[in-house]
């Protein structure tokens, strides 16, 4: 049988990418052996970033969800078996690492997740700063006008950034669902023998 990745990180199996970034970033300070003494501590590191490096992928992780609810192992499947084997690679790299110098990788780096607050703000600053040029163009006075159509045009593309992020934000909040299934090249095999 193979790993239930999400026990490893100690989430649920709907977990958001928000919760899976956070519990690797606290799973990898309780078990970097730098701080864990026990003689298995490297091997629970690479497990640790395994887990995160599988589930945090959509395609990997919808192949995990699938063959875990169904008892199949995905191993048995190439991509996925490949993607595991990078990730373990990968993953004994980092176990290597000094604590402070694996902080400072890529791939540790993109594990940051801003509060969902955050996301709200930027939501409401993205309209406000959409609308506020509008407002000022319908004015009477010429100036305002003529600030307003000038400001459009240095609001606009600020706003749409701020739109962008915080929509990107929700979307890392939501839950995980499982897809339809699809049918994959090897059941197509099996279902024809």
């Amino acid at each position: 049988m193979f790993k239930d990745y999400c026990k490893v990180l100690d989430i649920s199996h709907d977990a958001s990418a928000m919760e899976i970034k956070g519990a690797f970033r606290k799973k990898t300070k309780e078990t970097h052996p730098e701080f864990n003494s026990a003689s298995d501590a490297e091997q629970h590191f690479i497990s640790v970033n395994e887990a995160y490096d599988i589930l945090i992928h959509t395609k990997t992780r919808e192949l995990f969800e699938e063959d875990f609810n169904t008892h199949h192992n995905p191993e048995t499947y190439a991509p996925f078996k490949r993607w595991l084997m990078v990730a373990r690679e990968r993953a004994t790299v980092h176990a290597r690492l000094p604590y402070k110098e694996f902080l400072r990788t890529k791939f540790y780096q993109s594990t940051y997740t801003s509060p969902y607050i955050v996301f709200l703000g930027e939501f409401a600053a993205a309209i406000i700063i959409i609308i506020i040029p509008y407002f000022l163009m319908t004015s009477e006075d010429e100036q305002t006008k003529f600030i307003g159509v000038f400001s459009l045009f240095l609001a606009l593309p600020a706003g749409i950034y701020f739109l962008v992020q915080a929509l990107s934000g929700f979307s890392a909040s939501k839950k995980f669902k499982m897809p339809v299934r699809k049918e994959r090249k090897t059941d197509a095999k099996v279902k024809k023998s």
